[in-house]
């Protein structure tokens, strides 16, 4: 893995994981009102294994949560990291998505 100023450089597989895996995230835990815990990671675990996928979907929701306003993510953070999301790669992506304009 590169390290670079956001999370990581991705692969497009990692890119469609990242979306399909967080779409189905928000869909268990938003719209279906699942609990973390094995059946959830299961569930995801079935779209990606890959530690640097849930550290970039960890990054971007940790910053959500810190600009305010989006408390009610923290669920799906508390998924990412139980699906094993490499916390390095989720604390660069974080700092970025911070430093971004459209995230202040």
């Amino acid at each position: 893995m590169v390290k670079v100023p956001f999370g990581a450089n991705l692969d497009s597989r990692q890119r469609m994981e990242v979306a399909k895996m967080t779409g189905h995230a928000d869909r268990l835990i938003q719209a279906l009102g699942w609990s973390v815990g094995d059946e959830a990671v299961a569930e995801l675990h079935a779209i990606s294994t890959d530690p640097v996928v849930y550290g970039i979907a960890l990054g971007t929701t940790r910053a959500m949560i810190e600009t305010g306003g989006w408390d009610h993510l923290g669920p799906l953070a508390e998924l990412y990291e139980a699906c094993g999301a490499d916390e390095e790669v989720a604390d660069r992506q974080k700092a970025w998505r911070l430093a971004q304009p459209w995230t202040t």
